[in-house]
């Protein structure tokens, strides 16, 4: 029983190879009574398809090659990786083996077209956008790709993106409605999408509520541990203190609180701090960070679901998430009451 192939399958039933290729797959095609008897001789005899069969009659490699830069930030690899967890997980229920590829410049960006040339991919996932000359590359090659988290507007192929705007304008009302009015922003300019996205949630709120906007406030240039600690040690400097930071990543308050903690004052005694993205440290870090979830559990489980579609010619179209959940811990004072 252990050798039975596709084709005798095939002859215990009567039916061609393709309808059990239908039926292992769970596709149209054959009848509910032929796809019955297909699956009752599949369980009485235990068979189960080995890859190469299975590549041969659906003419798919079962690779997704996961692609990255690999020289990117902390705030990037932190909540990439969860992302990518979540890819690694989802993939199991589609059968699909994850390649990942660091595509940090030319040379490990011509590996993955190799790979594409030598019908070794079925399909690519990105984590966020590559450059866009690689992106003609690739839509060349007519190979289904999708980017997650991507902070191009209107960009022209498949993505999952977050409402980030909507999102920093959701956080920095939450402090409002905490009694804080002398709110400051750290934010990464490195990356103009975001960027103008998470500052401009951040302005709206603020300018809705006809509060002020000070210079020394908005800290743009975070990008790992040390550039973070360096945006709060400014805003620390500047000529008055905060009451609370909104941080466009858990990450840069992680070291912000630090900072903070480092020049003499208590959070959230003194200063509050309230993050983005909700990554699983932060219910750690003390005190523990309030901060809007972005759930990067769903975006890697739709980043599978969504290139499967697009791997096997079915509808689909992009997806933009609505992140407004508060998760509220320890790290913000309610000056309200």
């Amino acid at each position: 029983m252990k050798h039975l192939t596709i084709k005798d399958i095939a002859k215990m039933a009567g039916v061609s190879t393709a309808a059990v290729s239908f039926v292992l797959n769970d596709k149209e095609g054959v009848s509910e009574e032929t796809r019955e008897k297909i699956k009752m001789i599949i369980e009485r005899t235990g068979f189960t398809p080995n890859v190469h069969t299975r590549r041969l009659n659906l003419k798919k490699s079962f690779n997704i090659n996961l692609a990255f830069k690999q020289n990117v930030s902390m705030l990037s690899n932190m909540f990439y990786m969860e992302i990518l967890a979540s890819i690694l997980s989802e993939s199991k229920n589609f059968d699909y083996n994850i390649v990942l590829s660091d595509i940090s410049d030319v040379e490990r960006e011509k590996r993955l077209l190799n790979n594409i040339l030598n019908n070794d991919t079925d399909g690519i996932i990105f984590l966020q956008d590559p450059s866009q000359q690689f992106i003609n590359k690739i839509e060349g090659t007519e190979l289904p790709f999708l980017v997650v988290d991507t902070q191009r507007p209107n960009a022209n192929y498949t993505a999952i993106s977050v409402d980030y705007k909507n999102a920093a304008k959701t956080s920095v009302e939450y402090l409002i409605t905490k009694g804080h009015k002398r709110i400051a922003f750290i934010g990464m300019e490195t990356n103009t999408g975001f960027y103008h996205n998470t500052f401009g949630g951040y302005k709206e709120a603020m300018e809705n509520a006809n509060l002020p906007i000070m210079a020394g406030w908005i800290q743009s240039n975070a990008y790992d541990e040390k550039s973070s600690y360096d945006c709060m040690q400014s805003i620390i400097d500047s000529t008055m203190l905060p009451s609370a930071v909104f941080c466009a990543s858990d990450v840069f308050a992680y070291t912000s609180m630090l900072c903070t903690k480092d020049n003499g004052f208590r959070v959230p005694c003194d200063i509050s701090f309230f993050g983005m993205d909700d990554l699983h440290s932060s219910k750690y870090v003390q005190p523990s960070l309030s901060t809007l979830s972005v759930d990067e559990e769903y975006m890697g489980q739709a980043a599978i679901r969504l290139i499967d579609k697009m791997i096997n010619k079915e509808e689909y179209e992009s997806i933009v998430l609505s992140s407004t959940t508060i998760i509220e811990r320890t790290s913000v004072k309610d000056l309200s009451k």
